[in-house]
């Protein structure tokens, strides 16, 4: 039994320095509420993440936000050369496509989406011509060339020289009168309904006849734009959207149950590797236990 003494050490200090390891991981996550004996709040309750997450989560945003995850990172993505040449080929595939307006455009969005599209831009445009040719008096337009046509006709006769400019004055009038009046009645109608005749022939057309008609390089002229939106936009819009605080809601939102998950199935073999890191330390003290 003497070996005992030589044996019993090392293997008593492996199983508190994994016991305690395993205690340590535990109590990251556990207990997830504070547990109270009468009016005593116990020690170490809740966990250290149950009861930081609130500043666990501010943490990581803002380490994310500045630096892993920086502006400048993600505008050296966007501008990079696998993007853009990806944005050109695309641009290009859909230049050169045989397809028909509408058939390319319901592959990204669905009927009913397109047709809502479709319908609200219409009445907007619509509403927009229709408003213009209101402010624009076309029937005092109307008004005055019938005019001039009339007194024009008229110049010489019989009926110009007797009593033309009242006849001339009238017809104007009437002239101004019923053309405003047809505008106002049916103007709206009419325009919506050219729209529609204008927007069916487009959308039957095969996207390269449209391309083709443009006279411009589209993949060139689109990366173009592209670019110049995220060099002049694109830090604007990162900052209105504040990254750090969607992701620290994102976080707080989370149950500790799923925080603990996601940790366990990232950094699961590296705590596993933390308790039996305690087994050996613990196992190396009693090793040193014996001989000094």
């Amino acid at each position: 039994m003497e070996y005992l003494k030589y044996i019993m050490p090392p293997l008593i200090g492996a199983v508190i320095g994994y016991i305690t390891n395993w205690i340590a991981v535990k109590m990251m996550f556990r207990p997830l509420k504070e547990i109270r004996i009468g009016k005593f709040k116990l020690p170490f309750t809740p966990g250290i993440i149950p009861k930081n997450k609130e500043r666990i989560a501010k943490s990581i945003a803002v380490a994310i936000n500045e630096n892993l995850l920086t502006n400048s990172d993600l505008i050296d993505k966007l501008m990079s050369d696998d993007i853009q040449d990806s944005i050109k080929e695309k641009v290009a595939n859909f230049a050169m496509s045989d397809e028909k307006l509408e058939d390319k455009l319901l592959n990204t969005i669905d009927k009913q989406k397109f047709n809502q599209v479709r319908g609200n831009l219409t009445n907007k445009l619509s509403n927009s011509i229709y408003l213009s040719i209101l402010e624009a008096n076309v029937g005092q337009i109307v008004g005055e060339q019938v005019e001039l046509a009339a007194s024009e006709k008229l110049k010489g006769s019989l009926i110009g020289i007797f009593g033309g400019n009242s006849i001339v004055s009238s017809v104007k009038a009437m002239a101004e009168a019923k053309t405003n009046e047809y505008i106002e009645q049916n103007g709206q109608r009419l325009i919506t309904n050219m729209i529609d005749k204008k927007t069916d022939d487009l959308l039957d057309t095969p996207v390269y006849v449209l391309t083709d008609n443009l006279e411009i390089d589209l993949p060139d002229t689109v990366l173009s734009v592209y670019k110049k939106f995220v060099k002049e936009k694109f830090e604007e819009i990162i900052k209105s959207i504040n990254i750090t605080q969607i992701i620290e809601d994102k976080i707080n939102s989370m149950d500790v149950l799923e925080i603990e998950k996601l940790i366990l199935s990232v950094m699961k073999k590296e705590l596993n590797s933390l308790v039996s890191l305690g087994a050996l330390i613990g196992f190396i003290l009693g090793l040193f236990n014996i001989f000094f």
